[in-house]
């Protein structure tokens, strides 16, 4: 009886990592996050309510608190230490996330420049536009801005932690004994997280089938970035500034999504095949360009820092608190 109760607890326990099995320990963190999230959501707007916050506010503190919320839960839950999902901040992570600034910056200036110099769009001042899906109520385009940026700051960093420091490190660790090196673990792991990305923009407004590849792209370049350097912080500043920079700089949507103001007016202005139409360059060939840019910067920035370019096997070796004791 005991050896079927034992064969039945370690069915859901892992002993030698002491924490539930993979296969019901992410889906525990997610309905765990669930529930948090509709706690948040509702103390935010109670909030919201009693002081009739700016809209920018609310959206920030929400997606801020999930963001915190889920890092909490993945450090209890999965008994993972911080550099584990790529978030051990030292000096290298504060380089690293300058460095992701300026490589979505690139991607979003050579993307908008293609499309200038190819006369596929025209460019404006101050741009507003009705109906947004995302509505900061500034007041003014440079206050639209600043706004723009907390609020894109905050979600791609979100997504960056969900997709590539949670999901793909666990997606390395599962399929590691179904592999012949912990290197076709990590790749096997960027390759299927940047899919589950593309699928995630799948339903945005606009979206097509070139969307979908060119965001899965994104994907392979934003895991990339992570397994090379070991850090989230190339993959979150890249990020936070193509958003930012297509959304509210340029006016641009972001997968199919804009908000209600930006510093310049860019309006496409040609086949939607290569400006991406209503769902924004991510739509377009013309990302692929800018992408193409960025992963030159990449590759000269891991170059110099870290003086050669190769996957972290680490990646997917589980680096636990929970084992700390044990081990010394």
């Amino acid at each position: 009886m005991n050896e079927i109760l034992d064969g039945i607890k370690q069915a859901f326990w892992n002993p030698d990592e002491m924490r539930l099995r993979a296969l019901f320990r992410v889906p525990a963190t997610f309905g765990l996050l669930l529930l948090v999230v509709s706690i948040i959501v509702g103390i935010v707007g109670w909030v919201d309510g009693l002081l009739g916050l700016p809209a920018i506010y609310p959206q920030v503190v929400t997606f801020g608190l999930i963001t915190v919320a889920f890092v909490a839960l993945a450090w209890f839950i999965d008994r993972r230490h911080m550099r584990d999902m790529g978030l051990g901040l030292d000096r290298q992570w504060g380089r690293d996330l300058c460095a992701g600034f300026a490589i979505g910056g690139v991607m979003v200036l050579v993307t908008v420049g293609t499309l200038l110099a190819a006369g596929l769009g025209t460019i404006g001042s101050t741009y507003a536009v009705e109906d947004p899906q995302f509505s900061f109520n500034a007041g003014s385009a440079a206050v639209g801005v600043l706004y723009g940026f907390l609020f894109f700051a905050v979600f791609a960093t979100l997504e960056e932690v969900l997709v590539r420091g949670y999901l793909l490190v666990n997606v390395a660790e599962g399929v590691r004994r179904l592999t012949d090196t912990d290197r076709g673990a990590v790749l096997v792991a960027v390759a299927g997280t940047a899919g589950l990305f593309g699928l995630l923009h799948a339903a945005n407004p606009g979206g097509t089938a070139l969307s979908l590849l060119n965001i899965t792209v994104a994907g392979l370049f934003f895991g990339l970035a992570f397994v090379v350097t070991d850090r989230l912080a190339i993959p979150i500043g890249a990020h936070i500034a193509w958003n930012f920079g297509l959304g509210s700089v340029f006016g641009l949507p972001v997968s199919g999504l804009r908000t209600d103001a930006a510093l310049f007016g860019v309006e496409p202005d040609g086949t939607t095949l290569l400006t991406g139409g209503s769902f924004g360059p991510e739509g377009g060939v013309v990302m692929l360009v800018g992408l193409a840019a960025g992963v030159g910067v990449f590759l000269v920035w891991t170059r110099q820092q870290y003086g050669t370019i190769a996957v972290n096997e680490r990646i997917a070796i589980p680096d636990l608190w929970v084992t700390d004791d044990t081990e010394s």
